[in-house]
């Protein structure tokens, strides 16, 4: 049985003002164009979306359209695709690109948030200096970088091997054995990288409240808990952004490679970017190229959803 119960208006207040309910809110658009300021910007900014529009996705479609093609323009669908799993040449450039990815990520990011936290402290003075400093490496361009790492790199006058001939051993080869050419290569990358990671956590420190470690030091919690407990949970959606363009520039690196090994020795420095210079440029198969493409944006795209996923975390204002 149920229970009704209604609701008699006030002497001198009709039912209307009972029942009426407030205006729906107006949609963004609605909102946007109901202004005549708002109406001249939207109309200012429209020719440069289009070229955005245009210049983020007329590739993408005219990629999907080489995939689907040959290189006489006749429709294969799927072919392209397909021969990518057959071919090894390509299957050592991913596995190149992958064990790239995981070396030189971790390294970054460890470095990144070692400067970051040296940096950051009381200790460091003129902080803008030591920042100047530290993001050089960042201002280098990837060929001036391999070149430069190249000549250090030399058997018998690079300053690399200076150590090791002075302690009576033999100078290593580096760039000439596919062993110690991946860890060389791995090296200039973590060189050259760092320095992002760097800046990035370096802002997501300056964002943590100075009166959480006020707290922790009352509550007696050592520097080191403070940090796991505190200071990470609040850098490590800026942690999931550094992993994210660190992953991208060491998976997709290709002045390096072409100042430093040109892929060598044999095939043993190719990624994924070497690989498509390569079909697409010395082989003439831009078609067959542009599935490898693909793939390297799935796996770019499937990495940053995990790393989001298992990274970012949402700071809640409850």
């Amino acid at each position: 049985m149920t229970v009704q119960q209604t609701v008699s208006p006030l002497p001198g207040q009709g039912t209307d003002s009972v029942t009426s309910q407030p205006p729906p809110p107006e949609g963004m658009w609605s909102e946007l164009f109901r202004y005549r300021d708002n109406r001249l910007g939207v109309l200012l900014i429209v020719p440069s979306l289009l070229t955005l529009v245009l210049i983020q996705f007329y590739p993408i479609v005219y990629n999907i359209w080489l995939i689907l093609t040959s290189e006489k323009g006749e429709w294969i669908g799927l072919d392209n695709l397909s021969r990518l799993t057959r071919d090894t040449i390509f299957h050592g450039a991913l596995i190149f690109s992958l064990k790239m990815g995981i070396v030189v990520v971790p390294m970054c990011l460890l470095v990144g948030l070692g400067l970051a936290l040296l940096v950051h402290s009381e200790y460091a003075g003129r902080k803008a200096i030591w920042i100047s400093i530290l993001i050089i490496p960042l201002m280098v361009s990837e060929i001036v970088a391999g070149m430069m790492w190249k000549i250090m790199y030399h058997p018998t006058l690079g300053l690399v091997n200076v150590p090791l001939v002075a302690l009576g051993l033999e100078p290593i080869i580096w760039l000439q054995k596919a062993d110690t050419a991946f860890i060389a290569i791995c090296v200039v990358e973590v060189w050259r990288i760092s320095p992002l990671a760097f800046l990035l956590l370096y802002a997501g420190l300056n964002q943590v409240p100075r009166d959480i470690y006020e707290a922790a030091a009352v509550d007696g919690a050592t520097r080191w808990r403070a940090f796991w407990d505190m200071t990470l949970p609040y850098i490590r959606p800026m942690f999931a952004i550094a992993t994210i363009l660190v992953f991208v520039w060491s998976t997709r690196t290709i002045g390096t490679i072409a100042a430093t090994t040109q892929g060598g020795p044999g095939r043993a420095t190719w990624n994924l970017s070497w690989y498509i210079y390569g079909m697409s440029f010395q082989r003439l198969k831009p078609h067959y190229a542009s599935a490898a493409v693909l793939v390297m944006l799935l796996m770019t795209y499937i990495a940053g959803t995990l790393f989001v996923r298992y990274l970012w975390v949402e700071r809640s204002s409850r």
